[in-house]
């Protein structure tokens, strides 16, 4: 699966924040939800975007949503993953 620059640069970004002795276990779940939702696609920034959101567990979504605020990511596309 080929991922974009920005799309890498994004999700270590985004992994920066989790603790490095779970980190590569996190980047594992997280990595397999976006090339699920990539299908075989070129892996972009709106799938680890959609990826980081739906591999977070419930209480850690809000989490996730306040780093991805912090790094001035416009969530109203994605408004319908967190219901």
């Amino acid at each position: 699966m080929s991922w974009n620059a920005e799309a890498t640069s994004l999700l270590e970004e985004l992994l920066a924040p989790v603790p490095v002795f779970v980190r590569p276990m996190a980047k594992k779940g997280i990595e397999a939800k976006i090339n699920e939702l990539a299908n075989g696609e070129e892996v972009t920034k709106d799938h680890v975007i959609r990826g980081y959101i739906l591999a977070s567990p419930g209480p850690m979504q809000k989490r996730a949503v306040a780093l991805l605020k912090s790094k001035n990511i416009d969530l109203t596309p994605y408004e319908d993953l967190l219901n």
